[in-house]
């Protein structure tokens, strides 16, 4: 099958996450071996039939090519319903969120800063400053790590070993 026939599915995406899915994939093909596929197969329904196609040319949707394989009738009349592109976008968010926060916590031990770090983070991945910025990434990064830190506090006591326990006298104090 040409490339240019492919059928396609239009999904509503914003536009920095757009921009994540073809600098990760180099592609806009949804194959079974990348993260549009894998995520994508089992958000496909086939479309009711008082639900009319419709081709939708904003920078709010992205058009991902099927792929011709034997798993899904590419022929047939599919769609991803409102429900289930909700549930593509949060996933992608999610996966966009963690990839950064893992590599920031990761890369500003060692760079100090945090502007530089989101900076490199940026050309690491051939993100531009088009549909997301500087600002609205440090100020996500800080709050999550605001959250993640708030977490890892412990309290002045575990319950299950305090002195009233019974199991915390007599295994941790000595026997008289």
């Amino acid at each position: 099958m040409n490339e240019d026939n492919r059928p396609t599915i239009s999904i509503k995406l914003k536009p920095y996450l757009q921009e994540y899915l073809f600098c990760q994939l180099n592609t806009d093909i949804a194959y079974k071996t990348n993260i549009i596929g894998k995520l994508l197969k089992p958000l496909l329904e086939k479309r009711p039939k008082d639900v009319f196609p419709h081709l939708v040319d904003s920078y709010e949707y992205i058009q991902i090519k099927l792929p011709n394989n034997d798993d899904i009738n590419i022929n047939g009349n599919l769609w991803v319903s409102p429900k289930n592109q909700i549930i593509f976008e949060d996933f992608l968010e999610w996966h966009f969120k963690q990839l950064f926060y893992n590599y920031m916590n990761d890369k500003v031990r060692y760079n100090k800063s945090f502007k530089s770090t989101i900076l490199q983070f940026c050309a690491d991945h051939n993100f531009t400053f088009a549909h997301m910025n500087y600002d609205l990434l440090k100020k996500d990064y800080y709050r999550k790590r605001k959250k993640y830190n708030n977490k890892l506090i412990l309290q002045d006591f575990v319950p299950a070993l305090s002195p009233k326990c019974p199991n915390f006298v007599s295994v941790f104090l000595p026997k008289h």
